[in-house]
């Protein structure tokens, strides 16, 4: 853990002076404070926006019948996607993301199995609309032929991870779906079946309900489109705020899906580094000097860091949690009953 620890953030701090390697900094403060500031507001309100719809999102594809007393109510599922994202940023190698299932599951009555199937499902609708945009990308915004960091094409890469992803997981649904409790009973005579049998169930219960709700899975799907919308809005309004940079929403489109593209080939703790270095090649492929790009894709990720911290400390207080407490909670052995 710590060799892997280590390395990972070897890879951040190179990725971040790579970013910063040849920025002209006088010219670099100085649009920063031609930055309009104003427009911060209005950028995290579509931020927040968005994940009210991915709250709306968790609620919908859980099944009815999964909490205790009826549907999981808005502000459980708004409240722990908060507290789950504040943790995904965090602490590294996506500890996170076991959060939301172990709070909904105190909190709520949810079982573990219901709650990690929709986190699940709800990465396949993200691949899915991250695979979109680099179509979008490909098909509309004129860009070379090639998007380099450090000699990597990124949105080749991330269009064939994405693609493996998205037809793993697209396979996955489909053996749990038909086989579900087969899939179990073999996993479950495996040494470590004890654990991932009842995941697989429970998997298999969600995937098959909401196959029984067409309507539920439409409407994921448009959320899911709204979600990514209501994201790409926010940085093109950053990049409105931005002098120096392109303002249409081709621009916003290519830097947004090459950013998000860098954080999947690079998952660095938060996200730092891969998030800047794909960000900054984006924009400077789309002919913006350097001076400006780096430090528009620095405030970029703290606008957004800043605003998972604000809102997952707000909900942590207001439940009157612990962030570490928590984090160690959702990782111990019994999460899955």
């Amino acid at each position: 853990m710590a060799l892997r620890l280590g390395a990972v953030l070897v890879l951040t701090v190179a990725c971040l002076a790579w970013v910063l390697w040849g920025v002209d900094y006088d010219e670099a403060i100085a649009g920063l404070g031609r930055f309009r500031w104003g427009l911060v507001l209005p950028i995290c309100s579509l931020y927040l926006a968005a994940h009210g719809l991915r709250a709306q999102r968790f609620r919908l594809l859980l099944p009815d019948n999964a909490a205790r007393g009826g549907p999981l109510d808005y502000r459980a599922s708004f409240s722990s996607l908060s507290i789950g994202y504040l943790a995904l940023h965090v602490f590294p190698f996506r500890l996170g993301e076991l959060v939301r299932p172990y709070l909904v599951r105190e909190q709520r009555g949810v079982a573990f199995g219901d709650s990690l199937a929709v986190v699940v499902m709800e990465r396949i609708l993200d691949v899915l609309m991250l695979l979109a945009m680099i179509l979008g990308t490909s098909l509309f915004v004129p860009l070379p032929t090639r998007l380099e960091v450090g000699g990597t094409d990124i949105l080749a890469l991330a269009q064939r991870a994405a693609g493996v992803v998205a037809l793993g997981g697209t396979v996955a649904l489909g053996v749990v779906w038909a086989a579900g409790p087969e899939v179990a009973r073999r996993i479950a005579t495996l040494p470590f079946g004890g654990r991932v049998a009842p995941l697989v169930v429970r998997f298999h219960g969600a995937v098959a309900g909401l196959v029984a709700r067409p309507a539920a899975a439409m409407q994921a799907t448009l959320l899911s489109v709204g979600i990514w919308v209501l994201t790409l809005f926010a940085v093109q309004l950053q990049l409105v705020a931005t002098p120096g940079l392109p303002t249409d929403f081709g621009a916003a489109l290519a830097t947004w899906t090459a950013t998000l593209s860098g954080m999947a080939v690079l998952p660095t703790p938060g996200f730092f580094g891969g998030f800047e270095a794909a960000c900054t090649a984006a924009l400077q492929l789309l002919g913006a000097p350097r001076s400006a790009a780096a430090p528009f894709a620095i405030l970029l990720h703290l606008v957004q860091f800043g605003f998972t911290i604000v809102l997952g400390v707000g909900f942590l207080a207001w439940e009157g949690l612990s962030l570490r407490e928590v984090v160690a909670q959702s990782q111990r052995g019994d999460t899955p009953g």
